[in-house]
């Protein structure tokens, strides 16, 4: 199942509550996560937009377009 926005945004958010039980190994995870989401939505997409459905289909975060309104 793809990962929504939204739901990249509250993962992000609970590994960083927890960094001190999951471990600094996850902060590049963490990093993405966040990267992911805010670069969506600077690019126009919705919070129930599914980020892995979006970079799969374009190859990669930087190749995703603007979401046209």
């Amino acid at each position: 199942m793809a990962t929504t926005i939204l739901e990249a945004l509250h993962n992000a958010n609970y590994n960083l509550d927890n960094m001190k039980s999951i471990g600094i190994a996850l902060l590049p995870l963490v990093k993405d996560q966040l990267n992911n989401a805010v670069s969506l939505l600077d690019k126009g997409y919705d919070l129930e937009d599914e980020v892995d459905t979006l970079i799969e289909k374009h190859g990669d975060l930087n190749s995703v377009p603007h979401k046209n309104l």
